[in-house]
């Protein structure tokens, strides 16, 4: 079976650095728990990467339910070696969201978390349906030079009424959703299948440089 990680394996996703100077980092006042226990696997494959909330109800299971390569990691850094270290911040975009996702940020940019540790994102969930304030709009623009890329997912009514286990989920081999409106048991939405794809993505071009590496050590 091939490895989702060898998905779009060339394409490239353009970002800069993504760790700053701690030096230049304002230390955070509190800093998050800590996972000791690998993460668990509920799929086809151990998780690829993990997602982490900012703050209470930032729809960590939600997201990871939706993103069958992730696992969800509560509020706690990974700090297992056993299992996968890459961590997507969760957090609402409201001023209150954006707040615990910078303090989350900064820690991690700090040296603060547990070694291994690699942010490779941050999303953000609306806090309600329709627009956002402009606000909000203004702190997500300063919050976003913390990180190198920032996924948004929309507000989708049906979530109210529909288990967990009842969604659809994305994998790696999935093709786009169809433009119609479907059910959230029928097919992710199309602002979380663009988010996983290019999520994997990602993770496919940070690994390629490594494998051709290690290819050629073994072939040496």
């Amino acid at each position: 079976m091939v490895s989702p990680l060898r998905l779009h394996a060339d394409e490239r996703v353009e970002r800069r650095a993504n760790r700053l100077d701690p030096q230049t980092v304002e230390v955070p006042t509190r800093t998050a728990p800590v996972r000791e226990a690998p993460l668990p696997t509920s799929g086809k494959y151990p998780p690829l990467f993990a997602v982490m909330g900012a703050h209470g109800g930032a729809g960590t299971s939600t997201l990871a339910r939706w993103w069958a390569p992730a696992a969800d990691t509560g509020s706690a850094w990974p700090a297992s070696t056993a299992t996968t270290q890459r961590v997507i911040v969760a957090a609402r975009m409201c001023i209150p969201g954006l707040a615990a996702a910078a303090e989350r940020l900064r820690e991690w940019h700090a040296g603060l978390a547990p070694d291994g540790v690699t942010v490779i994102g941050l999303a953000l969930t609306a806090a309600r349906p329709g627009k956002v304030p402009v606000a909000v709009r203004r702190y997500r623009s300063v919050i976003a030079e913390l990180v190198d890329v920032v996924y948004e997912i929309g507000w989708h009514d049906e979530l109210v009424v529909t288990e967990l286990v009842d969604l659809a989920q994305f994998t790696p081999f999935d093709p786009a959703p169809a433009r119609r409106r479907v059910r959230l048991r029928e097919a992710v939405p199309a602002d979380v299948h663009s988010a996983g794809h290019q999520i994997i993505t990602r993770l496919a071009a940070d690994r390629g440089p490594v494998a051709a590496q290690q290819n050629s050590e073994t072939t040496s």
